[in-house]
């Protein structure tokens, strides 16, 4: 598997860990009792969900999607990253506005910059959270259906993948199940995990 050869690549190269920003977190998940369908991860490993999210999503896997898809921008260093990105948009802007008007800028800065980097991000803890979930012996084919289903919920429109910071359920769906490379490293970490769990309960280990 695709992970497991990159691993051993980096260790042979000599390569220092990338999860070592992950090493001392205390992960709790926080509920809060409100109608809102939200969830997020703050720093130190807390994921609030919003019990407006539990109403629609009920199943182990559809929680377990949620939860890793939120694990996955502590892991991605998302929130160092969107930092950092916005100090230099924000400097790129101060320099527009001595030529250009401030309101024409930051909408063009929006449109062009700040959207597309924060859906590329989700986009990208979609992918992780896919292997995590499947790492921690969910099945990953429920994903697709989850990211399907809360953008119904949600209330999806054509223009969301233009002028949201999150692209519309429907796009997630079908990146996610065209994604076949991690798709099918997510259904062998899968079929390991039920492996091993049949073993272990046979006394085989």
């Amino acid at each position: 598997m695709w992970v497991d050869q990159s691993r051993k690549k980096g260790k042979e190269k000599g390569g220092k860990s990338a999860n070592g920003h992950l090493e001392g977190l205390n992960w709790e998940v926080l509920v809060v009792n409100d109608h809102v369908v939200n969830a997020f991860c703050l720093p130190g490993g807390k994921i609030v969900v919003f019990t407006g999210l539990l109403e629609h999503f009920r199943t182990d896997e559809e929680i377990a999607t949620i939860i890793g898809h939120e694990v996955a921008h502590a892991v991605a260093r998302h929130a160092a990253e969107q930092i950092t990105k916005n100090l230099w948009f924000t400097i790129g802007q101060l320099i527009l506005y001595q030529f250009v008007m401030p309101d024409l800028v930051n909408t063009m800065s929006n449109l062009l910059l700040k959207l597309p980097f924060s859906r590329r991000m989700e986009i990208e803890a979609d992918y992780i959270g896919l292997l995590l979930m499947a790492s921690a012996g969910y099945d990953p084919r429920v994903a697709p259906k989850v990211f399907e289903k809360l953008g119904q919920v949600s209330g999806d429109s054509a223009l969301r993948d233009y002028l949201s910071t999150h692209p519309s359920g429907k796009r997630r769906s079908k990146l996610l199940s065209e994604a076949s490379v991690i798709y099918r490293e997510a259904m062998e970490i899968t079929f390991s995990m039920s492996r091993f769990q049949g073993h272990y309960a046979e006394g085989q280990i």
